[in-house]
């Protein structure tokens, strides 16, 4: 079939492009940051999804760090540059009323300061319950190791592992409180079958009446992360990869509007052309008020040189004169600018105006 080659590059090109940005979004797959839109052993898509079956509204911080109203559950999984404005929200809103499950493999600094967070020597992350806090959770278990929490006297231990230290703690701050998950894979897709890492996943998703809310603004989708600039994420270069790979099969395949038109003179337009196609641009524009402004400006211009004055010459002042000097032109010239004020009503009109103005302008022109 002819043309079938081009076209069968360019679907060939899509296709290449469709697989980059498949391999640029399954680079997050494996989300290190345990964010919310991953569906890899890493993510937290699956305690979204969880969230909204048992009936609870979910939502997303993302492009800037509002939360909702308390009550409310926020997640934060491992946040990065988090900004000292953001620390103060953040305890504004947990003193309000709101609950945070924060989940870090490592600490922010910022956020340790501010809920007064410490953390220990790496240990098996492997916890069982210290009170009866969360009923029916018996075992929680996470990767292989996590770095567990010193709690201090007004943070309640909720989970120890073997060796007694404390891998899940709460904290009451007024109207609100802050749960620390010391091993955050315990509530990841990849995990949350074992143990009893669902139910505990299900008693933090029922902690509040209100909205359950994860934390994406710190993931990169804000201005915080990334310098709020997405086309550098694998988004960006996977969407880069598809345009660059369509522009090239457009450029092989493309069409052009119409034949190719050469040029049947090399030199230069001569001044009857140059006005020719003003004069069809002011007809197409409907510009027959421009053109007659500019008849009748030569025309004053003209008739003050042949009465020798300046040709910038004020109208009342041209009328004195022509009155006194030449009074046959002054009434032709008055006839001419009452012609032209009618003439913007039609072609004729207009045409028959211009002769009138041209003709008082330049008298032996026409003869």
């Amino acid at each position: 079939m002819k043309g079938s080659p081009g076209w069968l590059l360019l679907l060939l090109l899509l296709a290449v492009a469709s697989v980059l940005i498949l391999v640029q979004n399954g680079s997050q797959q494996d989300s290190p940051l345990h964010s919310s839109l991953s569906d890899g052993p890493n993510g937290t898509s699956a305690l979204s999804q969880y969230a909204a079956t048992l009936g609870h509204p979910v939502q997303t911080v993302g492009l800037n760090f509002a939360l909702p109203t308390p009550p409310a559950t926020l997640f934060v999984f491992n946040p990065s540059q988090v900004t000292a404005a953001d620390t103060t929200e953040l305890d504004r809103w947990v003193r309000a009323g709101g609950t945070l499950v924060y989940a870090d493999d490592s600490l922010n600094s910022r956020l340790a300061l501010a809920f007064d967070l410490h953390r220990g020597n790496p240990v098996a992350a492997t916890g069982t319950p210290a009170t009866p806090a969360f009923a029916g959770v018996r075992r929680l278990t996470g990767g292989s190791y996590a770095a567990p929490y010193r709690a201090t006297p007004a943070q309640a231990v909720l989970f120890r592992s073997g060796g007694g230290a404390a891998l899940v703690l709460e904290e009451t701050l007024n109207e609100g409180r802050v749960i620390a998950i010391a091993a955050p894979e315990v509530l990841c897709n990849g995990w949350l079958e074992f143990a009893d890492n669902g139910r505990f996943a299900a008693d933090l998703l029922s902690l509040t009446p209100g909205p359950v809310v994860f934390d994406e603004y710190h993931h990169g989708l804000g201005a915080a992360g990334a310098g709020g600039d997405w086309t550098g994420g694998p988004l960006g270069i996977g969407l880069l990869w598809a345009v660059l790979a369509i522009f090239l099969g457009l450029l092989l395949r493309g069409r052009a509007f119409g034949p190719r038109i050469r040029l049947s003179r090399p030199f230069g337009r001569s001044a009857a052309e140059y006005a020719g196609a003003v004069g069809h641009l002011l007809h197409q524009a409907g510009g027959r008020g421009v053109v007659l402004r500019v008849l009748s400006e030569a025309t004053r211009r003209s008739l003050a040189a042949r009465l020798g004055l300046a040709g910038d010459v004020p109208l009342a002042r041209l009328d004195e004169v022509m009155a006194r000097r030449a009074p046959e032109v002054a009434e032709s010239y008055r006839e001419a600018q009452a012609e032209a004020a009618a003439g913007g009503r039609s072609e004729q009109a207009l045409l028959a105006a211009a002769r009138r103005l041209h003709d008082l302008a330049y008298p032996l022109a026409r003869r």
